[in-house]
């Protein structure tokens, strides 16, 4: 015999036009949500000969030039063109450019 199973009806609220009356979008709802920012400074290959003779102190040469953007990268999605900032003794960015979305 076939178990029936229960379902429940889900109500959504109305948004209402997505607009206050300055015309701005209400996102409100939205502040809260965190986002993860990740900032690629450069890529690199090599084999695993190379790697095995890795060693403290050993250099790896990356595929970015000094001075050349960095990709920022936001939940994973390109982002941004970034620059690197120094601020009391942590790492910062500067965007510099905002990356069009790719139309699928």
């Amino acid at each position: 015999m076939e178990e029936k199973k229960e379902t429940t009806k889900w109500e959504y609220k109305e948004l209402g036009e997505g607009k206050d009356s300055e015309g701005s979008l209400k996102l409100k709802f939205l502040e809260d949500v965190e986002l993860e920012f990740e900032v690629i400074l450069g890529r690199s290959k090599c084999t695993i000969k190379d790697i095995l003779r890795l060693s403290p102190g050993a250099i790896i040469e990356l595929d970015r030039s000094t001075g050349e953007a960095l990709d920022l990268y936001m939940n994973g999605e390109k982002f941004a063109k970034c620059e690197v900032l120094v601020m009391d003794e942590k790492f910062g960015v500067r965007i510099t450019e905002i990356v069009p979305i790719e139309e699928e």
